[in-house]
């Protein structure tokens, strides 16, 4: 179930840092924003300086980063970043700079922008509390920090708290599944079979990591190459073209009505370790949440609003 709810919340992080742009513009930009800002993200002092909405970060204090340092990072083709970016910059979205390219405070200040924080902010919180109703994250330890104003929401530090987990997710998702574009795709693939299954929904818990323990092949909902291309923003050939490549290594199946990655194949090592390492870094995001207080606000939010009822 938590490997369900990490696959889902992974993709929706990845096209919320896009705007409205593809999966892979998505992830260069949250790259390129989370590198301009690496002083704040080491600092505790500077993430609580810089955590609402109304405090983004000047400019002077964002560092450029390189092309070649965003293409390790994300593993993808020197030139691939090259080019996407160098349309980035084209459009206005990002600005070069002397030593690299850098996202200004601008439009990191607009209303747009805003309007996505903070459904970034509603989907990290959300997913806390859909884990805790199964029965997860009750291990995470006690706030160590003074808490944030209920009127003033650390909309920003959860945004770079959560990206970092976004972008933890490069290597394994190279790693085990192949390159990044076909991580993606299978990711949600697997995604779209379950997410109109309840939370409660599963496989039988006490198989472990069996073909048994992941949701029936039955009540997998195949998905169109088509579905895929709107949802991930990547065109319909692209998307066919990587379908055949998992369909040749046997890590999905076509079926009448469309694709789906079956237990079985969830079941195998390298998918396993994955799902795993998905989960370690979720538990990391929520660990730093809990560290700056957020969770306990979230907390205290809940029982205000049951105490009112």
């Amino acid at each position: 179930m938590a490997a369900r709810l990490a696959n889902g919340f992974a993709l929706d992080l990845v096209r919320l840092g896009g705007f409205g742009r593809d999966v892979i513009d998505g992830l260069l930009l949250v790259a390129i924003s989370q590198a301009n800002v690496a002083q704040i993200t080491r600092n505790p002092e500077l993430q609580r300086t810089y955590a609402t909405l109304d405090q983004p970060p000047p400019d002077e204090i964002r560092r450029p980063v390189s092309v070649s340092a965003i293409a390790n990072s994300l593993r993808l083709p020197f030139e691939t970043v090259r080019r996407r970016i160098a349309a980035l910059v084209e459009h206005d979205v990002i600005k070069p700079a002397r030593r690299g390219v850098i996202i200004p405070t601008a439009p990191l200040d607009s209303p747009f922008y805003r309007m996505g924080a903070e459904a970034n902010y509603s989907l990290v919180r959300n997913l806390y509390f859909r884990l805790r109703g199964v029965g997860l994250l009750d291990d995470l330890p006690q706030s160590s920090g003074p808490p944030f104003a209920p009127d003033r929401p650390p909309v920003r530090l959860v945004i770079r708290l959560s990206s970092d987990y976004l972008l933890r997710l490069a290597e394994p998702v190279t790693q085990y599944m192949g390159d990044l574009v076909t991580g993606l795709l299978l990711m949600d693939v697997i995604h779209a079979n379950t997410e109109h299954l309840p939370d409660t929904e599963g496989g039988d818990a006490a198989a472990g990591w069996e073909v048994n323990a992941f949701v029936r092949d039955d009540i997998r909902k195949p998905v169109r190459p088509a579905t895929l291309s709107e949802r991930l923003g990547i065109p319909q050939e692209t998307v066919r073209r990587h379908l055949q490549r998992l369909l040749d290594a046997d890590r999905c199946e076509r079926k009448e009505d469309g694709y789906i990655v079956p237990g079985r194949v969830l079941a195998r090592p390298p998918f396993v370790q994955f799902m795993l390492d998905n989960q370690s870094h979720l538990h990391r995001l929520y660990t730093a949440l809990s560290d700056f207080g957020v969770l306990a606000e979230w907390e205290r939010e809940v029982v205000a609003l049951r105490g009112a009822a």
